[in-house]
């Protein structure tokens, strides 16, 4: 079933945003013609608040182990269990060593201190804001999606999303959920296709806004799921012997990779990682958190090594989370709802380094005397990869609002 010159001309309804279709695990992408490779961004959201001060260790500051008596890690070391040396004054979690040999190569830029002002401390909020690229207000479309709208991207596959469609993705430009590519063909065969497509034409037929609708983006989905099929994942065998992790979250990644090596141009892809709000029993070198962060740090590491340089030097993996979390531990060996907290950017244009001063952790010097402060706005990571990665020239207020962009030169 080739629809693809079906749908070559099928307009979109800017009205639609993105999730009428969505919600049922159905893609609803626009249509283009193939575009040439060019920049992708991959965007990796640590949902629930991942506590940075665990993740990048500033075991230089004797404050951090009278804060964390329980769940610290220990300075560098011979020790499996000790932080992993960046520059003499932060490590890395002993979870993170694949990221860790990305940053000696230089294609790691590390962001320990990220929030905006007056941070909020609600998980739906903070997401809200920071999805939205405007700090302490929920728009109702999100960052990426406004950089779609004014991109004039002709490309097959624009933009994606796993499981579910991220705030950061809604809006005017159409972009749909992403289904489990290993079951595409059996829950799509020709017969349940046939079907749809009936129900899509016959919809046509009403003047009724809401089933004109569901023709034009039922009809797209059946051109992506076409699209999908004919890339054939079935067959897909990553580079370099890399074997992603078998969570879902590394095999989200590995679609992610044979996406990005099909041809079909997508800039954007937005994928979840959660459970990372750690109240009770953390951990420290080893524990709930630990296991987080060994996943997240292997999948993206396979993805990086799957991808190699051919397709990395136009590749910048970002990863984010709502807020860090409370500078001492709490009575339950867990951590509370925090302010800033670590980022990574990874890829082969990426300067690597670390980014941001660093404020302290003593009482006087924390953000209302619980919180590590932010020294870098989340808007400023934004700006830059807008500006650096994508090369887009068009005005970044109208993609960041209210925002004036102070370079990190991270790009």
């Amino acid at each position: 079933m080739k629809r693809r010159s079906f749908l070559r001309h099928m307009a979109f309804s800017p009205a639609i945003g993105s999730s009428l279709l969505s919600g049922i695990g159905f893609l609803s992408c626009a249509n283009k013609a193939f575009a040439a490779s060019g920049k992708t961004l991959v965007v990796i959201f640590q949902r629930g608040g991942c506590d940075g001060l665990n993740t990048v260790i500033p075991y230089g500051e004797d404050e951090y182990y009278s804060l964390r008596p329980q769940i610290s890690i220990a300075p560098p070391g011979n020790n499996s269990k000790s932080a992993l040396d960046l520059d003499g004054f932060f490590g890395l979690h002993p979870a993170l060593s694949s990221l860790h040999d990305i940053y000696k190569l230089g294609d790691l830029a590390i962001f320990p201190t990220v929030h905006y002002p007056n941070g909020n401390r609600s998980h739906f909020s903070s997401q809200d804001f920071i999805e939205s690229g405007s700090a302490n207000t929920r728009l109702p479309d999100g960052w990426l999606n406004r950089y779609l709208a004014k991109s004039n991207t002709d490309a097959s596959l624009p933009a994606t999303s796993f499981d579910e469609l991220s705030h950061a993705l809604q809006g005017e430009f159409p972009v749909g959920v992403l289904p489990n590519l290993d079951n595409l063909q059996s829950n799509f065969n020709e017969e349940i296709i046939q079907s749809l497509n009936s129900v899509f034409e016959q919809s046509n037929l009403d003047r009724s806004s809401y089933l004109k609708l569901l023709n034009t983006h039922g009809t797209i989905m059946l051109n992506e799921i076409d699209l999908l099929s004919s890339s054939n994942y079935n067959v897909y065998s990553p580079a370099n012997g890399v074997t992603y992790p078998t969570s879902k979250f590394g095999q989200q990644l590995r679609q992610t990779a044979h996406l990005i090596k099909s041809g079909f141009g997508m800039e954007i892809c937005t994928i979840n990682h959660n459970g990372w709000d750690h109240h009770v029993n953390q951990g420290g070198a080893e524990g709930s958190q630990a296991k987080k962060l060994k996943d997240f740090s292997d999948g993206i590491a396979a993805l990086y090594s799957d991808l190699d340089r051919e397709y990395m030097e136009n590749v910048v993996i970002l990863t984010m989370t709502e807020f860090g979390r409370t500078a001492k531990e709490n009575a339950n060996s867990g951590t509370d709802h925090g302010n800033a907290s670590s980022w990574f950017a990874i890829g082969g244009g990426i300067n690597g380094g670390i980014y941001g001063d660093w404020p302290g952790i003593r009482t006087e010097d924390l953000y209302l005397g619980r919180y590590l402060k932010h020294t870098i706005d989340y808007r400023d990571i934004f700006s830059e990869i807008i500006a650096n990665h994508f090369g887009n020239r068009i005005d970044l207020t109208s993609i960041i609002p209210s925002h004036t962009y102070q370079p990190l030169g991270f790009l």
